[in-house]
């Protein structure tokens, strides 16, 4: 990048967003203001979730979305093709991949939406017709607490009111009940399940059509699923590619060490400290799609929509092919959609200073983390929303429900070698009305459409180029589908004595919420035992969880508060469970004095010979987290081992100790005072006295031996 072009985005705002004002200031009284007709560049937008799809034709999943005029990306351009993610795993969609071995289809469902050509079926259909509204209707219906009947998956309308059932033509009602044609008897079971929203019902029967047992559909049987599904809705032919058909499970690193799998549980598990770097563990090997490819390779402008920084746009660009594709593609303008509010879980603890959320440039550098090769080819420009109008009151109003703007940091943008342009992309009747600021779709194409056509061919050579970096760690593995391994984990709990059915799907849910348990996990316990408080004989010297493992009875035993009150269950069967891997680790446990008059005692342990310990962990393994437990070898006696306790004081025996740490890696709320001791991780040893450098370095050993040898993921 010119020196002399960094300064110019640097300092005041550049002509070009002096143009994009310009445009969106005529908006409200002039819909064409950015150009008279569609400009008839070749677009591919990168995305998903909600902000993928507002900015494509807005947001589907308003009430009054079919009454409204079209606007976004697809009233701008002639020419748009999507490519999406396809690693979501919450809600409806989470139901469906613990189910189905395929991809998450959330976003696609989103997307597909604010594709229907209206004008298209109100041709086929009448102008009369609400079709747009009964699509939409249909597709956004959910089922709540009870399963799907087998008549409304033949027949979909037969969710909607009877008013808008009597509208529907036969030819629209044939046309959504192809969809679910000839539903193979495993796949209607899976799908007859509570909680799911219908139009993912419909794009999953979509994609399985003529597949007669579980397994993956390929990238032809998806497509051709996509295609079905896109002629049935008016959503032109050809446009929205789901990125890659290989099941991925996303996994975070934090910064203080820890490793979580799962895009729904970044965001339900805080784990207060912010996301190093992502990357997605593959069922099979990846490949994108191969007509997505082909159209970054020759597309004039790539859009990066806003969404969600580490599960919305980074999977997208972590897939194989993708950043290939767009850094061969010199020509095409790339516009980098920034982010307006920061995100829980995700983008609202700064990699720099985790005090604060991120700024753009923050944006840019997560990006660079994570790609391989770092932000080379891949972004011009970073488009971000200018709060310069917003009453203080209304960003007051978000700021006290812990939400906060991701402001444009210009100098530090621009150094990056990205040029900075800030409009005012919100829709000011909203907050106006509902007090909300939210991405305005046509202000955000019409902004988009602005900077390219004052930004295409006329870039400085040298802006094409940008320094190159290595992501420190590889950004795609090979691991099981959540449908696979959530089988397997059905299978080992299915051999198991559970007291009730109830405790049993809550056993299953718990696993399913916590992806990082493999089902090597399950192999040390036959069963689960409710312990009533008159029954139980844990001592309460040491801590007051009630969860244990009984290594004699190779049972989980749960005291009855655990499942009486709301919260208790997961964090003690978790203890519980983490303790279990130890197996009959233990042959003699002691209080000794340690020496006379020192007023000192030693708990001391004898370990078992190793082929009778039955514990998930070999012996190596089993002495060095003992060392990292503080506890010390006995000279001469190598299967004895010691920690010396002052009288009065306390400490947390190693079994204990470690069903903590476990539960603590899967959800640091559920082991709230380790928790607090643990936050020691984030602070840079330049803060701390010399005794907490000694103890950071431990838990930081502790924290990587359980990544690699408990959870294998280091």
């Amino acid at each position: 990048m010119a020196r002399a072009n960094r300064t110019a985005w640097t300092g005041a705002r550049s002509t070009l967003e002096h143009w994009v004002e310009g445009v969106l200031s005529r908006l409200a009284e002039d819909p064409r203001a950015a150009g008279a007709a569609p400009a008839k560049a070749r677009v591919v937008v990168l995305g998903g979730g909600t902000g993928l799809s507002t900015v494509l034709g807005g947001n589907p999943a308003l009430p009054h979305w079919p009454d409204r005029p079209p606007a976004g990306l697809t009233q701008e351009f002639e020419s748009i093709h999507v490519g999406v993610c396809t690693t979501d795993d919450g809600g409806s969609t989470g139901e469906l991949v613990r189910r189905l071995p395929m991809i998450g289809i959330g976003d696609l469902r989103k997307v597909m939406l604010a594709l229907v050509d209206r004008a298209a079926l109100a041709r086929r259909y009448g102008a009369d017709v609400p079709a747009a509204k009964i699509v939409q209707r249909t597709f956004l219906h959910r089922f709540g607490a009870r399963a799907p009947t087998r008549a409304e998956l033949r027949d979909p309308v037969r969710v909607l009111d009877p008013a808008l059932r009597r509208a529907c033509p036969p030819a629209l009602r044939t046309a959504l009940a192809s969809l679910t044609a000839d539903l193979a008897p495993w796949l209607e079971k899976r799908l007859r399940v509570p909680g799911h929203c219908l139009g993912n019902l419909l794009l999953a029967a979509a994609a399985y059509r003529g597949i007669r047992a579980p397994r993956t559909p390929t990238r032809a049987e998806l497509d051709r699923g996509v295609a079905a599904a896109a002629a049935a809705i008016g959503v032109p032919a050809g446009q929205v590619w789901p990125v890659t058909a290989a099941p991925g499970t996303l996994v975070y690193e934090y910064a203080n060490g820890v490793v979580a799998a799962g895009q729904a549980r970044a965001a339900r598990v805080r784990r207060g400290c912010a996301v190093k770097r992502v990357s997605i563990a593959f069922a099979a090997a990846p490949r994108a799609a191969p007509a997505l490819l082909a159209r970054l390779r020759t597309a004039d402008l790539i859009v990066y929509a806003p969404g969600s920084l580490y599960s919305s746009v980074l999977p997208v660009l972590l897939t194989p092919g993708v950043v290939d594709a767009i850094r061969a593609n010199r020509r095409a303008v790339k516009i980098l959609g920034a982010n307006l509010w920061i995100q829980e879980g995700e983008t609202d603890m700064s990699f720099r200073e985790e005090s604060r959320g991120f700024w753009v440039s923050e944006l840019i550098e997560a990006y660079g983390r994570n790609v391989p090769g770092g932000i080379a080819g891949l972004f011009d420009v970073a488009l971000a929303t200018s709060l310069d109008t917003v009453p203080g009151s209304i960003i007051r109003n978000y700021a006290l429900e812990d939400k906060h703007p991701i402001h444009l940091d210009r100098a530090r943008v621009s150094a990056l070698g990205v040029m900075p342009v800030e409009a005012s992309l919100f829709s000011s009747d909203r907050w106006q009305r509902d007090s909300m600021i939210h991405h305005d779709p046509a202000r955000f194409a019409a902004a988009i459409r602005t900077v390219y056509e004052g930004w295409a061919g006329r870039r400085p050579r040298a802006a094409r180029r940008a320094a190159a970096s290595r992501a420190p760690r590889p950004a795609v593995g090979r691991g099981p589908s959540a449908c696979a391994r959530m089988d397997a984990i059905g299978s080992a709990l299915a051999a198991k004595s559970v007291p009730s059915a109830g405790l049993r799907r809550a056993l299953a849910d718990f696993f399913w919420a916590n992806p990082d348990i493999p089902p090597g996990h399950l192999v040390n316990f036959d069963g689960v035992r409710i312990v009533p408080e008159a029954q139980w004989q844990r001592s309460r010297e040491w801590d007051n969880v009630l969860g244990y493992y009984d290594p004699e009875a190779r049972r989980i035993m749960l005291h009855e508060l655990a499942l009486g009150r709301p919260g208790l269950f997961a964090p003690n069967f978790a203890v519980a469970l983490g303790e279990s891997l130890l197996g009959r680790y233990i042959a003699r446990k002691t209080w000794l004095e340690e020496s006379p008059g020192t007023n000192v005692r030693a708990y001391e342990i004898e370990l078992r010979p190793p082929a009778e310990r039955a514990a998930v962990l070999a012996d190596a393994e089993v002495r060095t987290y003992l060392r990292l437990a503080q506890m010390a070898p006995r000279p001469g006696a190598p299967r004895r081992y010691f920690r010396p306790v002052p009288n009065g004081t306390g400490f947390l025996p190693c079994g204990i100790l470690f069903g903590l740490v476990y539960a603590w890696m899967l959800d640091g709320a559920s082991v709230p005072a380790l928790d607090y001791e643990m936050q020691i991780l984030q602070w840079p040893a330049s803060r701390l006295l010399p005794y907490q450098v000694r103890a950071r370095a431990r838990h930081r050993e502790l924290v990587r031996f359980f990544r690699a040898a408990v959870f294998r993921n280091g």
